[in-house]
């Protein structure tokens, strides 16, 4: 429903704009200072102007769906979007549009930097596989893997944001152009810059393309376990660590009495009186998909619940196979000792299993992950003159707080998450009462119990008793005046 109200508020606000663009377009669009904006700016608003037009003209923004306009060379969007053109017109709104709010938000922050006031944008960690810069640079990205992030304690499948991942051996081959390109133009604008999950400058955790959830994912880089190293260990069968680990016994734990409807609809015998996925169905997303088409609903489950307990048995095994090198790399599943596949072990595996995971999740790759880290997070500082400040909350490797110490690059402090007094943070630090993806500051404090408010109250250094209504303001004054 708020997405349905935010698209209608875009619509009425185009609507809106298209009247203004028809009444003054023309005379802006013939200023000199237009011609010049267009002229600097022309390697990326060409393309967003043409990509606006095309999305709008198909009705949505997946270019696969667009035909031969789908697959441009960039003399041609040039040529379609440049004067004489036969979009140019139509991409001229977009022009305009683009126009007006680099003069306002310039103005915005020349008037808040008079005032002493810095202003911070925001960078996220990834964008949209159907944006226009995968449309017109798609060699920067693998699209045949999303990110996401593993289970913790506030998602137990783990987190699919299904963004492309970046491939970045082919950035590095023209010196990272596509990232400094950004920070540049940000750079106009913004003092300082909020590095959204810098994590994944370290490491990001890699989901395959037909993923539903996170739970099938592996960090990247990372050195996967080589099947040499599996046969050294005596873990030598292979095909039993990585395959679905189904068993009559353990759909009936799973779905009652109904897991005969359950095997029927979505499995098949195997070998050894164990049960594998149909042909057609042994990903999540075609599982999904066949459950959104014709919902199960079985004996005290919905539909939701069918549909996770399916996804679980798909990740139930404990090595994951590497998509580019199946028979020779492997992956631990993340807490696999969580999986029927590990609880029906021999103790000697599950030793020797569980230390392979624990050895893959902590120390094995911090050498790894500290070089990429300190080559990428260079690249972002190089790129312009704005202060770096890193949202790194989440499972992070160990020499993350070297690494942002080292290059100078706070990082971001939430005294809802840390549960700690702003006096007491480090000095290369930011505190901030909130990020993107928490409640505002007045649903967080509306959402707390007397008690919470209580512990809260006292961390902001308040004395008495806290306000029932939004403490905002206290928050935002704590932070300035630490």
């Amino acid at each position: 429903e708020a997405l349905a109200a935010d698209e209608d508020v875009l619509t009425r606000k185009h609507r809106l704009l298209r009247r203004v663009y028809q009444t003054s377009g023309k005379r802006v669009l013939e200023s000199a200072e237009f011609g010049s904006f267009l002229e600097e700016h022309a390697h990326w608003l060409k393309p967003y102007g043409l990509f606006c037009v095309l999305r709008d003209l198909y009705g949505n923004s997946d270019s696969s769906q667009w035909g031969d306009l789908g697959r441009l060379s960039h003399a041609q969007i040039d040529s379609l979007a440049s004067a004489g053109g036969s979009k140019y017109q139509a991409c001229c709104y977009w022009y305009w549009l683009q126009f007006h709010l680099h003069l306002q938000l310039l103005d915005a922050s020349e008037y808040a930097g008079n005032k002493g006031i810095a202003l911070m944008g925001d960078l996220p960690i990834g964008i949209n596989r159907h944006a226009v810069d995968v449309w017109v640079r798609p060699d920067l990205f693998d699209l045949h893997k999303m990110a996401g992030a593993p289970p913790d304690v506030f998602t137990q499948r783990g987190q699919n944001w299904k963004l492309p991942v970046y491939d970045w051996d082919r950035m590095a081959r023209d010196g990272y152009s596509w990232w400094r390109a950004r920070l540049k133009h940000m750079g106009r604008y913004f003092s300082a810059l909020r590095v959204d999950h810098i994590l994944g400058f370290f490491r990001l955790w890699e989901l395959p393309s037909h993923a539903v959830t996170g739970l099938a994912g592996h960090y990247s880089p990372s050195s996967p376990i080589l099947a040499s190293q599996l046969d050294a260990l005596g873990l030598w069968d292979r095909q039993r660590l990585s395959t679905r680990y189904i068993r009559a016994h353990l759909l009936q734990r799973r779905f009652g009495k109904d897991s005969n409807i359950v095997a029927k609809r979505f499995l098949e015998e195997g070998p050894n009186g164990a049960f594998v996925f149909r042909a057609g169905l042994d990903t999540e997303m075609a599982l999904a998909d066949a459950i959104e088409r014709e919902p199960l609903v079985l004996e005290g489950m919905d539909p939701q619940q069918v549909l996770e307990a399916v996804l679980d048995m798909c990740n139930d095994r404990c090595l994951v196979r590497d998509e580019d090198a199946p028979d020779e790399r492997f992956y631990p599943r993340f807490r696999l000792w969580e999986t029927d596949s590990f609880a029906e072990l021999g103790p000697d595996w599950q030793v020797k299993l569980r230390q392979l995971h624990d050895d893959h999740f902590s120390w094995r790759h911090e050498e790894l992950c500290e070089a990429t880290a300190r080559q990428r997070l260079s690249v972002l500082q190089g790129a312009s003159t704005m202060m770096l400040v890193g949202e790194d909350m989440g499972p992070a490797p160990s020499c993350l707080p070297l690494v942002l110490q080292d290059a100078s690059i706070p990082g971001l402090r939430i005294p809802r998450v840390t549960k700690m007094a702003t006096a007491s943070y480090p000095y290369l630090s930011v505190a901030a009462s909130s990020t993107h993806d928490m409640l505002s500051s007045a649903g967080w404090w509306a959402s707390l119990s007397a008690a919470e408010r209580n512990q809260h109250w006292t961390l902001l250094g308040q004395t008495g008793a806290p306000p029932d209504h939004d403490a905002t303001h206290t928050h935002t004054h704590t932070h300035t005046h630490t």
